[in-house]
This record gives structure tokens, C-alpha cells and sequence, in this order.
């Protein structure tokens, strides 16, 4: 299709594009669709690349559209600038078709090529509440190309059709303001809600899943209408949104009047200890499921599954596979934090009794994309990110465990979150020494994250020939894997991490590498 521009408007964006200070990212939307238009497409995808817009042709051809519109009735072009163009918020992964912001408001344009009804309203309520936490009035707009129609969600959230002339005036009303960096606006951490860390926000249902965890859900909810059991496995890796779906899942069965039960494999937490105790969730170490009739309930929910015992899921099966329950195994098999728990690869083993049903989450919704890098670069020197920035990962070098003890102490009490290596009740770890047991312990903190977390890499870890991070050197063997431990420690890290290296000049070489790969 054609980008049939004017040839008047074609001369007038030079000047309105060069024009004041723009800011990185902001562009012209005359500018965007006159270099579509006039540029080859190696230039363009350079022009694309300069502003950090991926758009689609078709959503070009409903831009320009859109644009006709706007500048049908006025003479000027300048409601055309300053927008940002296919943003997404870090780490959440929500993208806005186009942003502008203004002084006391922000205007929001989603472009549709068709009118997808509900699923349009669905999409704005949810930009409101994404761009609610930047304290501004938030005006939301769909256009549908092959209508030609512009629709906005009022205050009650019901999506009205306006006159193009609403949107125009709201355009040449809005006091523009200069940003930055628009990254620094969005703070992830308002809407990565956790059942255990963000308890009651999650209880208030202040918080949306993506799309992918939205499809798992609709299709988990609708199994098990047969008599009989129903066995359903919820896989992911850290930072996929596993435990938030899979208690939204259990949330959203108790409200429609079902009797629900979970069981954790492993020790609780606070957050599970306020659902039971405050808001009268059924919840239990696995350990008790013996004490529980399982006909008495519509679902039972094991969560952490892969650290339970052989023994356990085997006689837990046979009551399960009697009952009328629904079961959901949730797992991530990268978080066994023992020999047995690897060797009994309980996932593998559900798949050979039941063949549950299986949904795996693989988009990273937690994880910080700079952290993500770091975590990776650090367990697998292989895995470089030379183009990565880390203005977010600290490390200190310490030279003995006492020094290294009191600056934990210190970074506890300025608001870090320091995490042990889960202690032995019959031997003397190394760790023991720099460790205040008063801290959580990796085993404690499954499931959960943190804003900033500390974690401690001694003189016993080291890089083996493969180049991944190992330990050696135990008087005792311990019980629990040390990386698999720095793994679970690090992985629940939102915003920033410190690391303390205790007299380990090589890992600490390899870290400082990492953070910075063109440094000889």
C-alpha cells in the first residue's frame, strides 16, 4: 500500500521535527511516516533503529490512517509529535501502540487494523492501570482502521465512539513535557505482584497477567468437568510468573465457591503463613497430606513439586488418583537444591504415573533484563553479553569472613535483602562463618523476591573446564548444592544485586570481566 503524503506535509515536518530538544525515542509521527515513504528500506530499518521502534507495516498503513485523520482539519501538524512509538515497560513486557506525555495528562492511541470489541476495552483498562502509577490523567483511545471509527474509555471504563475533533483537541490542549529517560517513570516493581511479597495487592487483584499466562489459566480452568481425577503440570523457570499463576489459578477458584488446598514443598513463608493464618487459605506442608481426605476438595495445588520426597508424591498419587480433585503439579527443576531432589527428577516421574496436562512458561516476566544477563554471564562464563550495561550489579572484594560479616550487617540495615546458604543442623559449613542466622535462607526464600538482594561467593567457589561455576575444596561434602543455592539467592533479585566476593581473586577477576568485557 501506497503512503500517499502530501507533498506539503512531506516539507513541513523538517521543521517541526527539528524544533526544540527531542528527547531519545520521541519521534514525529509525520517523520516516522515520510522516511517509510521516501527512504530505502536499508535506511529505514537504520531510522527504525535510531528511535528503538519495531512496528509492523500493516500497523504503519493504520498510523497513517490515523494521521489523515487528525490533520483533516487543522493546518498545523505539530499534535504529530513527540510520541513514543511500540514503548514497553522493562521487564513487564506491556507494550503501548503510542504515548504522549503532557504536563497534568497522557494520551494513549492503540491501533487496530479491526474492531476486536471486548478485547479492545480489555486493553485499555489495562494501559489505564499500567500509566495510573505515573500520577497523571490517563486518556485512552483505540483506533480501527478498517472502520475508520476512534472509540475512548470514559471514567466508568466503558468504551465509547468519539469524533476524531475529541482527540485532535485534547492533542493541541496537552502542555508537552520533556523526559529523560521514560524508563526511569515505569518501576517495575509496582506491578510484579507476588502472592507472598505483595499479599494483599494480590488479594485486591491489583496486578494483570500476560496474555500467555491469561491463555494457560482459561484452558486449566476449563479441564476436569469429567469424573475422576485431572493432573495438570504448571512449569516455569524463575522470573515466568509461575507461582503468580498458579495462585491466581487457586484465588480464582476459591471466589467462584470451590474448596481449594495447597500443599508447599518446602518450608512456608511469610507470605503463606498471612494467606492461612489472615485470610483463611488451606495451605500445608507436604508433608501432612496424609491428614487431608482429598474428596473434600475441588483442587489441590502442589507447589514447588520437584522438591518433594519419592516416597511422598508415590503415596500421595495413590490417595489422588482415587479422588474426583482437580491437581496441579507446579515445578521448576532448575530449583532442586539437593543431589536427591535432582536424581528423583519428580517432573519426569508425574509425566510416567499420570501424564498431566502440561503448560510451560517460558517469557521472563520478573527478571530484569540486566540481572538476567548477569545471572547467566555468572554461572556460565560462556554465556557473554558484551552490548549489556550493568549499572545495577555491585561487587566488593573482602579478604576475610569477618570483614565481609560485618558489611552484610551493614547492607541488611540500609534495606537489603541478605540470604543465607541454607545451614546444616549437623555440620559446620564454611559459610557459617560470615552467615547471620537470623537472615531467610535460600530454601526460605523460594518463590519469593526481593527489590535488592546480597549474595556471597567464598574462597570454595571457582570456574571448572567447562567455564561454569563450581565449588571445591568442602572439609565436609555438603548436603545441599552451593551453586544451586547462589542460583535460587541471586534469581530472586527485582532491581539490584551485590555480590561479595571473600578471598577468591579469581572469581572476582571473572565477575569484574563480565561487567566489564572490553576492559583489559
Amino acid at each position: 500500500m501506497p503512503y500517499n503524503l502530501p507533498r506539503s506535509m512531506i516539507t513541513l515536518v523538517t521543521q517541526f521535527v527539528s524544533k526544540g530538544k527531542n528527547t531519545l525515542k520521541t519521534i514525529h509521527l509525520l517523520s516516522l511516516l515520510s522516511a517509510k515513504h521516501r527512504l530505502t528500506p536499508t535506511a529505514f530499518k537504520l531510522y527504525l533503529s535510531h528511535y528503538d521502534i519495531e512496528i509492523k507495516d500493516g500497523e504503519l498503513e493504520d498510523l497513517l490512517s490515523l494521521v489523515n485523520e487528525l490533520v483533516k482539519p487543522i493546518k498545523g501538524i505539530d499534535i504529530l509529535q513527540r510520541f513514543y512509538v511500540g514503548y514497553t515497560i522493562n521487564q513487564i513486557g506491556k507494550e503501548f501502540d503510542l504515548l504522549r506525555f503532557g504536563e497534568d495528562n497522557i494520551i494513549n492511541i492503540e491501533l487496530k487494523r479491526e474492531n476486536t470489541g471486548e478485547k479492545m476495552k480489555k486493553q485499555l483498562i489495562r494501559n489505564k492501570y499500567y500509566l495510573s502509577f505515573l500520577d497523571k490523567k490517563v486518556l485512552n483511545f483505540t483506533y480501527v482502521a478498517k472502520e475508520n471509527k476512534l472509540y475512548y474509555l470514559n471514567k466508568e471504563d466503558i468504551l465509547i465512539e468519539v469524533d476524531f475533533t475529541v482527540l485532535i483537541s485534547k492533542l493541541l490542549e496537552q502542555d508537552l513535557i520533556e523526559i529523560e529517560d521514560i524508563h526511569k517513570l515505569f518501576d517495575p516493581s509496582n506491578y510484579l505482584v507476588s502472592p507472598f511479597n505483595s499479599t494483599e495487592k494480590f488479594l485486591e487483584n491489583k496486578y494483570f497477567l500476560t496474555e500467555n499466562q491469561e491463555n494457560f489459566k482459561k484452558e486449566i480452568l476449563k479441564l476436569g468437568s469429567k469424573t475422576g481425577p485431572c493432573f495438570i503440570s504448571i512449569e516455569g523457570r524463575a522470573g515466568t510468573g509461575k507461582t503468580l499463576l498458579t495462585f491466581d489459578i487457586a484465588k480464582e477458584c476459591r471466589n467462584s465457591g470451590k474448596k481449594v488446598l495447597i500443599f508447599h514443598c518446602g518450608a512456608l513463608n511469610n507470605g503463606h503463613i498471612r494467606l492461612r493464618d489472615n485470610h483463611s487459605w488451606e495451605i500445608a506442608l507436604i508433608k501432612y497430606y496424609y491428614q487431608y481426605d482429598f474428596n473434600d476438595y475441588n483442587l489441590i495445588i502442589i507447589d514447588e513439586t520437584q522438591r518433594i520426597e519419592k516416597d511422598q508424591i508415590e503415596n500421595f498419587l495413590l490417595k489422588a488418583k482415587v479422588s474426583n480433585a482437580k491437581y496441579i503439579f507446579s515445578y521448576d527443576y532448575q530449583q532442586c537444591l539437593a543431589t536427591w531432589e535432582i536424581k528423583n527428577n519428580i517432573p519426569q516421574y508425574l509425566k510416567e504415573q499420570v501424564s498431566p496436562k502440561h503448560y510451560k512458561l517460558t517469557e521472563k516476566i520478573r527478571t530484569n533484563k540486566e540481572i538476567g544477563s548477569f545471572i547467566k554471564n555468572l554461572f556460565d562464563l560462556s554465556s557473554r553479553s558484551p552490548e549489556q550495561k550493568y549499572s545495577n550489579i555491585h561487587v566488593e572484594y573482602f579478604s576475610s569472613s569477618n570483614a565481609a560479616k560485618k558489611e552484610l550487617e551493614l547492607l541488611k540495615s540500609q534495606g537489603w535483602k541478605v540470604i543465607n546458604y541454607t545451614p546444616s543442623k549437623y555440620d559446620d559449613y564454611p559459610y557459617d562463618e560470615y552467615q547471620d542466622w537470623h537472615n531467610d535462607s535460600a530454601h526460605k526464600v523460594i518463590g519469593q523476591e526481593f527489590d535488592n538482594v546480597v549474595a556471597v561467593l567464598d574462597q570454595h567457589f571457582h570456574y571448572n573446564e567447562e567455564r561454569k561455576l563450581s565449588t571445591k575444596g568442602w572439609r565436609v561434602r555438603p548436603y545441599y548444592h552451593p551453586t544451586k543455592m547462589l542460583f535460587q539467592i541471586v534469581t530472586r533479585t527485582r532491581k539490584k544485586l551485590h555480590i561479595i566476593v571473600i578471598n577468591n581473586e579469581s572469581v572476582l577477576s571473572q565477575c569484574l570481566k563480565i561487567l566489564h568485557p572490553n576492559k583489559k
